[in-house]
């Protein structure tokens, strides 16, 4: 697998150009960008890891209104990245992106990110994929990436579950994918299943008749928090090793953490990167007198938001990010899932985990701010 991912797109800042926006499902389209090089230059290549997200970093007044997705490309079409997005009516950043983005607007992102991934799973030959609703994206990513290039010879069983035969993501191309490769395809719709789909709920019976091989394979789930749950209650029932077992969480927790008042309508793409040499900005009002403490020996600089925050020994660089309204897109907060790391650029932070990270990201300054505990002042570029 190593051999074919022969480097990795390098973990940092970039802006994306949409050039094409293609409907999936009622609810669900995929955003097709081209990555802008950094001052200008060209295009460099998308070589993320299948499996692995980004996050879109957008504005409401102050305050950065991050978020994580999965890229549903593989870095096997390297020219083009994909973002195959659910619209939640609820959600913010969702409904942005269905009713405002067009072709031609440029977004900013960090990234890639993310453990979920072919290369470092290391998956055995026989691979269960096993997604539910908008958790194909990054099962899709790993399958287009082992169809391209034939990569590691694996026997994959891809079983995807939706509502209804309207609700699946990626049936077509799926559909094309298992008749051009050994790939098993199988679909499970809650309601309304068509001749060849299972109808009701992923079951032990099910899994059994479609992945008889199961016991030995490796199990690769995304989905709604309930769906993977009950995956891993069938799995225990069978006896299966949950050592290879691996997940993805599609829970949102970062819509918690909307700013009030905010709505699609008042975001805006956060380009905003000050030079290294200016001068800390001021802290806004918002932010209460006893936080801010410049020149105190407990605090955080926030280097693009140019607040300094103060803390309380053994807090958490995220809880002292969230009370001064500065927000930093989280999912596991055990330092397990990397979605909030950060990089630090001056002083000490403990980590009590670093799982989060990937290899050689602890010598570039990245931190997990979920259970990063800073030692005096430090910087952190955010």
């Amino acid at each position: 697998m190593e051999q074919h991912l022969h480097g990795d797109w390098p973990t940092g800042r970039w802006d994306l150009e949409c050039v094409d926006i293609e409907p999936e499902t009622h609810d669900v389209k995929t955003f097709h960008f081209r990555v802008r090089g950094r001052e200008g230059g060209a295009d460099p290549l998308c070589l993320h890891r299948p499996g692995q997200f980004v996050t879109l970093r957008l504005r409401h007044g102050d305050k950065l209104v991050p978020r994580s997705y999965t890229v549903s490309s593989s870095p096997s079409r390297p020219m083009l990245m994909t973002l195959t997005i659910k619209r939640d009516p609820n959600g913010l950043v969702s409904r942005f992106m269905h009713d405002r983005l067009r072709v031609g607007d440029v977004l900013p992102i960090s990234g890639p990110s993310g453990s979920f991934d072919l290369v470092s799973v290391k998956p055995r030959k026989s691979v269960v994929m096993l997604s539910g609703g908008s958790g194909v994206t990054p099962l899709m990513s790993m399958l287009r990436y082992i169809h391209d290039t034939r990569a590691g010879d694996f026997d994959v069983t891809f079983l995807h579950s939706a509502r209804s035969p309207e609700d699946l993501i990626f049936r077509h191309e799926l559909e094309l994918i298992a008749a051009r490769s050994n790939a098993k395809l199988g679909f499970v719709c809650q309601n309304g299943a068509e001749a060849g789909m299972d109808e009701g709920l992923l079951t032990r019976e099910l899994l059994e008749r479609h992945a008889p091989g199961i016991l030995a394979s490796t199990v690769l789930t995304c989905g709604p928090a309930p769906y993977m749950a009950a995956v891993k209650a069938i799995l225990g029932e069978m006896g299966f090793d949950m050592s290879h077992y691996h997940e993805e969480s599609f829970g949102d927790p970062a819509e918690r953490i909307n700013p009030e008042g905010a709505s699609p309508e008042s975001l805006t793409p956060d380009f905003v990167k000050p030079d290294k040499g200016e001068a800390p900005a001021p802290v806004p009002e918002d932010v209460p007198a006893e936080a801010a403490a410049p020149g105190g020996a407990s605090e955080i600089h926030f280097t693009l938001t140019g607040k300094t925050v103060a803390y309380e020994p053994g807090q958490t660089i995220l809880d002292v990010a969230s009370s001064a309204g500065i927000a930093i897109p989280t999912n596991c907060q055990m330092g397990l899932c990397g979605t909030c790391k950060q990089k630090c650029l001056d002083g000490v932070v403990n980590m009590d985990d670093t799982e989060g990270l990937e290899p050689g990201e602890e010598e570039l300054g990245f931190v997990l701010t979920c259970c990063g505990r800073p030692v005096g002042p430090v910087s952190i570029e955010l």
